[in-house]
């Protein structure tokens, strides 16, 4: 008759392996899952960590067309980088050029993580002046009037004021709004924590 129980012993590594496998991943994992409920939930998060922006809950996706890899119009992929959108007419009054011209200097004040931020124009209406912004914002991204994705960016920011701010997250998901009375160096501590603690983009 053939022994089904195991020998003496031989259950305690087996075990004893297991363990190690998970603690091995608790130790690689752990971390983004904690970053990742806290980024999404606000949990474990100190009070005033995010303390001058809107926190958009739940997140809204972009559309996917502004991801997609095989997008012809490189400029505008939102996924890997966190964007500032700045909704405005295409013929940009005082107000709208002193929005961009804040958000440049708030991405240029970003110091070693301003190549992580990028700023999208989403051209509510009309068309953006080309000469202005190559000779004032050669950087800024511009998703214009015609594009097939803008009046679907348009709808999932929903209804907004103008010089209001929004934020997309590298993975593509609208997640924060900024008042248009907001300073801008309060705009810019908040997306210093929020580039601190992230594990993306």
């Amino acid at each position: 008759m053939t022994d089904i129980n195991p020998q003496p012993g031989t259950e305690r590594p087996r075990k004893s392996g297991r363990l190690q496998l998970m603690m091995l991943a608790l130790v690689f994992f752990g971390p983004v899952a904690v970053a990742l409920l806290m980024y999404y939930t606000g949990f474990w998060i100190p009070s005033g960590s995010v303390e001058n922006g809107t926190l958009i809950t739940p997140v809204r996706p972009v559309p996917a067309g502004l991801l997609a890899a095989d997008d012809p119009d490189a400029a505008l992929r939102f996924a890997g980088r966190w964007s500032l959108v700045i909704a405005e007419p295409g013929d940009c009054d005082a107000d709208c050029r002193d929005t961009l011209y804040e958000t440049r200097q708030l991405r240029r004040a970003l110091g070693r993580d301003m190549d992580r931020v990028q700023r999208i124009w989403l051209v509510s209406e009309g068309q953006a002046d080309g000469a202005f912004l190559a000779e004032e914002h050669p950087d800024l991204q511009v998703l214009g009037a015609d594009h097939a994705s803008n009046s679907q960016l348009a709808e999932i920011i929903g209804p907004r004021q103008r010089g209001e701010i929004f934020l997309v997250d590298p993975i593509g998901n609208l997640m924060m709004r900024f008042s248009p009375e907001l300073d801008m160096r309060a705009m810019h501590t908040d997306l210093k924590r929020l580039l601190k603690v992230s594990r993306i983009g």
